[in-house]
Order: C-alpha cells, then structure tokens, then sequence
C-alpha cells in the first residue's frame, strides 16, 4: 500500500524514463557536437589562437553555436514531453497505466521526473566535458562563469517548453495535436494580442500601437524572445516570471490530470471549456488575420476588410470543427458560428463608444509637463527614452500639431509615415497617441515644428555629434563614392560640426520627415566604439558645408550638377519605374530610348533645377535618371505640381 501513496516510484520512474531514455543519449550527442567537439576541432585548426569574437549579450557558449542550440532546445523537450504522455492518447496504454496502484498524482510526478532527468543529465554531462575541456584547449574563450550562465539559461529553457507540453498534454486526446498545441499556446496568445491591436487601428484613430505590439511580440513570444536574447539578456525579473508561470502551470496539470477522464483518449480536446477556448479562439484568431491580409497586404477597402474577417473565420471554425470531430465529412455546427459573430457584433459596440472618446482626447495645454514627439518605426529610440520638450512653444505646436493628425481621414497605402506623440501630464499620468500621416502632407503639418530650436536640439543628430567620440567622416553619395574623402584632422571635424550647426539653424530640421527632402549625399561619422556612428544627410539648402565640401575638394561623391554630365527627364505614365530602369542595367538600351517620352540634357543649370526639386527614389509623375558608374540606375523623381517650366515645355 505504501507505493499508492508515495508520490514517487522506483519502478514506475523507471518505467518513464526508459521511454525516453535515447532522447536523451540523442541531446546529449548533440550538445557534445554543437560545444565541446566543435570548440576542440577549432582548437586542433587553430592551435594558440582564439579565432573567435564575442559581441552579444549572450554568454560565451551560449553564443558559440546559438542558432543550432535554439532548435534543438525548441524541439527536444516537446518531443520528450508528448512520449512521456503518449499513454494519455492511446486507449490500451491509458487502461493499463491507470490499472496500476498509483494514484494519478504519482503517476504524473514520475513522469515529470523522468522527464527532468532526461532533459539536464546531457546538460550536467556537457557542462563537465565542458569544464575539463577548459584546462586542455590552450586558449579557452569561456570561464567557469560563462559554463554555469549557460547550463543555467539552457536549463530554464527546456524545463520551461518541457512543463508547457506536459501541461497541454493533459488537456488533448491526440498526439498530433498534442504537439501543435504546444507551440500552437506559446506563440499564439501575444500574437493574439498583436492582432487585435493592429485590426483596432482601422477603428480607432491615433492608437498608439508600435510600442505596446513591438513589446507584446519581443517579449510575449517566447520564442522570439530567445532569438532577442542576442541583443537582450533575460532579465531578473523574466526568470522570476517563467518560473512562476512554470509552478503555475505544474499546479495547472495536477489539478486537470485528477479531473480528466479516463476514456478521454477517444477525444480531440478533453474538457468542454478548453474545446470552446480551442474552437473560439483560434477562429477569432484566424479572422483578425484574414481582414488583416485584405487590408494591409492587398490595400483593399473596408469592404474587403469584412469579406476577410468572415473568410477568415468561416475557414477556421470549419477546419476546427474537423479536429474536434475527428471526420472530414462533418456535421457543420452554425448555430456556433452564427452565435460567435453576434458576440462579435455586440462587441463592437463598447469598442465604438470607448474608441470615440480615446480619439478625441487632447490634454490642454495647461495640464502638459512635457512632450516627446518621434517617428514611430524609428530604431534610434529602442534602448533609450526619447528627449522630452518643455518649453511652451514646443508644447503648443505638438498640440496643434496632434488636432490635425487627428482629423487626418485618407492616406495613401504606399506613401506614409508613423508619428508618436507623448505627453507626460502634470498629475504624473501619461497620455500618448500614434497617427499615421500621407507623405503628401507631412512635410507641411510638421514644418513649424521642425522649425522649432528646441525640437531640433532635442532630435536632430546634427546637434548630438559634439557628444560622440568621433574618429573621422567620410563623404558619401549616391553617384559614386571615393576614398579621398575621409576627413580626420580634429581641426576639421570641428570646422565640419560648427557649420552644419550653422546651416541646421537656418533651415528646417529634416527629422519626422524620411527622404522627402532633395538629398546630394550624406556625412558619416566614425566613433571609436563603432556602436554609435551617426549618418548625417545633407541637401543643398545646407549652403556653408556644401561650400566647404567644394572648397577643400570633398564633394566628388555628391549628387550635385558639376559632377553630372547628363540626365534623361521620363514622364512615367505610372509605370513602375525602378523595374523598367532595372531592364536598362542587362541590355544596350538607353534611357530615352526606352522611354518614348523623355529627354536628355546637359544644361548645368536644368540639372541644378531637377536636383533642386528631386526625391530620391521617388516615383513620381516624372523620374530624373542620371548613370553614376554603379550597377543600378540612380534616380530622382518629382510630381506635376513641382515640375520646372523647361520639363513642361518639352514633354506636354
């Protein structure tokens, strides 16, 4: 009797653990490949030499062959996991192993046991190799530390995937789906979340969307998170977090596993509410796909935005319903499908009423401390806090700024940009907002912000490149580049700086704008670390550093007319222009004649107009093409609206 009561068994332990017993031998041989053979044969290759360079924020071993211990973490604790509950989803193993005279609690100890064991004896027998492995290479690139960060990091892990299958497996009746599940839970739940987002911002205007999906997707996705591990170390709190919601769902398993029915093998999902979870919130899932597919993929309008949601859903309730049934010819429930989009019509309601009040909410001005304003898909502010604005001035034109956004109704699928708006407000709460605005009007709303001293010292690079370690710049263009232009004189880096300082304050700052300003070429400055080089786009409004470029020989790689010798003016005719150009590069045909509408100049004069006017790379109603010696066909574009009176003249 007293083996009934104890939680664990010697034979029943033994029993589960020669199941996966060769999964084990199998991760071990693997790990031996992937670290400590794989660290000798480099050693044997490269005696006395580390050979290796380590940047991450990964530790050494963890590193050393990431990507290959990534997969196999990802999939062999899964797999352990489904063996080791394969007598839950056969008939026969399920009577026999309920047939013997242990409690269900003992049977489901036993087998996360043998499955702890399975899962770290390779990660204790590669640690030791590991460590002795240290004492015979002659350069070893780890220390003793790095070896237990990377037994301790692999550890969480595969107990963490391993716990997350053991639980799943006591909600299926099915392997397969057993398996699916799985990562079907560790991936879907954020992204879920995710989905609901991005399909609110076709309802809500101004959700401020980027930061709060960026996070959901790095962080929530465990996955990903593993793959940002390069870049971003877990954090304490992380491991406090994975351990808890671990011991969570260990209790989770118990507790289902003593209510699950014994003849639960002959269903797909065992418990009705875990069926409706399954059925409901894959097909809600699937729908938030289908109209996000029709509506950013295809560009459609919001008619084919519904025609998304119900394909979408229609698709996966069927195919869910065939899991649930276990037939192909089934038994099609509408009812259910009826019902769930009632819910999601009544849903919508308190979505409408709550995303009214959410649009128009503007803070007034008295009740603003301070305010951030960015593009929303920069990268500049990732690991940073963005500066912040004070002044009243700046407050006010962001205000301003945030009514009209807020109004803003159509944009162009093709031609946007993202801006973030942050207010801290006196009482210590927050309040920020996200727009999407057309290119077409970008450059006008914004431009008395950008006029703005303060916004410039707070966003612009030119003003932050006193506070980088510079070792030297270099002149790039787009027409061709050249060597020679490599400025390191301290003299001259500083003469450089003061007078793009002098030219920023008299012109606009390009910042929130992208490329919609005529670029000649760009500056790059080289820091020490090389972690914080900054590139510097300059245009020809910047007249005392184009001077100074010109004066001191350091313009050759500029786009700028007296380094061209001729340009053919197209009117495109909405054709896509950078696939035609791309034909040119592979035959001997030229520009105009290609492109019966066109024309070739070498007046300096009409170039420097073209140049003054261009986008690079724009698509516009005409397209400048001019031939920089690369392998690619550079371009300038502009619309009708811009166009100079000589192009009109020619082609009209």
């Amino acid at each position: 009797m007293k083996s009934t009561i104890l939680l664990w068994n010697k034979a029943l332990f033994t029993l589960q653990l020669r199941t996966v017993t060769w999964f084990s031998i199998l991760l071990t041989l693997l790990l031996f490949v992937m670290l400590p053979i794989s660290i000798l044969v480099g050693e044997i290759r490269y005696p006395g030499e580390e050979g290796r360079y380590f940047y991450s924020a990964l530790n050494t071993l963890s590193e050393f062959s990431f990507p290959f211990q990534l997969i196999v973490f990802a999939i062999f604790p899964v797999l352990l996991g489904i063996v080791l509950l394969n007598f839950t989803t056969k008939k026969e193993a399920t009577y026999f192993m309920h047939s013997l005279p242990f409690t269900r609690q003992t049977i489901l100890t036993n087998t996360y046991l043998a499955g702890v064991v399975a899962l770290l004896s390779p990660i204790a027998l590669t640690g030791i190799v590991l460590g002795v492995l240290r004492f015979v290479i002659e350069t070893p690139f780890y220390s003793f530390g790095d070896l237990f960060k990377w037994m301790g990091l692999s550890t969480l892990i595969l107990l963490f995937l391993f716990i997350v299958t053991v639980t799943i497996g006591i909600f299926v009746g099915n392997g397969f789906l057993h398996g699916g599940l799985t990562y079907t839970v560790i991936i879907v739940p954020a992204l879920l979340i995710v989905l609901t987002l991005v399909n609110l911002q076709y309802y809500i205007s101004g959700l401020a969307l980027t930061s709060y999906t960026d996070t959901l997707f790095t962080k929530g996705i465990f996955f990903v998170r593993l793959a940002e591990l390069y870049s971003e170390s877990f954090t304490i709190l992380e491991y406090v977090i994975y351990t808890l919601i671990a011991v969570f769902l260990v209790i989770l398993s118990y507790v289902a596993f003593s209510k699950r029915p014994s003849e639960a093998s002959d269903q797909s999902i065992v418990f009705p509410i875990v069926q409706s979870i399954f059925l409901y919130g894959l097909t809600f899932f699937a729908m938030l796909l289908g109209g996000l597919y029709f509506t950013e993929f295809l560009a459609g309008s919001f008619m084919w935005t519904m025609f998304g949601y119900v394909l979408g859903a229609f698709f996966a309730y069927t195919v869910l319903q065939m899991i649930l049934q276990k037939a192909i010819r089934l038994s099609w429930p509408w009812k259910g499908f009826i019902g769930y989009f009632v819910v999601i019509i009544l849903l919508l309601i308190p979505v409408n009423i709550g995303g009214a009040f959410y649009e128009n909410k503007i803070p007034l001005f008295e009740n603003v401390a301070s305010v951030a304003i960015y593009s929303s898909y920069s990268y500049e502010y990732e690991d940073k806090v963005p500066p912040r604005m004070t002044d009243e001035r700046s407050i006010d034109q962001v205000i301003e700024l945030h009514q009209t956004l807020k109004d803003v109704e159509e944009v162009d699928p093709y031609q946007w940009n993202t801006i973030t708006i942050d207010y801290a407000l006196n009482d210590g709460k927050t309040l920020r907002r996200e727009y999407t605005i057309p290119e077409s009007i970008e450059k006008e709303v914004t431009k008395d912000l950008r006029n703005n001293d303060e916004f410039k010292q707070a966003y612009d690079p030119i003003y932050q490149l006193r506070d980088l370690d510079i070792t030297y710049a270099s002149v790039y263009g787009n027409y061709y580049g050249d060597d020679d232009t490599r400025i390191s004189d301290p003299n001259e880096l500083n003469t450089l700086i003061a007078l793009l300082e002098d030219d920023l304050a008299n012109n606009q700052s390009q910042i929130l704008i992208g490329d919609q300003q005529p670029y000649v070429g760009e500056l790059y400055f080289s820091t020490k670390s090389n972690r914080h080089d900054e590139y510097i786009m300059i245009s020809n409004n910047y007249e005392k550093t184009m001077a100074w470029l010109i004066e001191n020989d350091l313009s050759h790689p500029l786009l700028i007319s007296e380094n061209i010798d001729s340009v053919t003016v197209i009117q495109t005719h909405g054709e896509d222009i950078y696939m035609e150009l791309d034909e040119l590069l592979y035959t001997s045909t030229t520009a105009s004649e290609k492109f019966p509408d066109s024309f070739e100049t070498t007046d300096k004069n009409e170039i420097e107009e073209l140049l003054n006017v261009g986008i690079n790379y724009y698509d516009g109603d005409y397209v400048v093409v001019f031939d920089g010696g690369n392998d690619y066909h550079q371009y300038i574009g502009f619309d009708k609206d811009e166009t100079p009176d000589f192009v009109l003249e020619r082609l009209e």
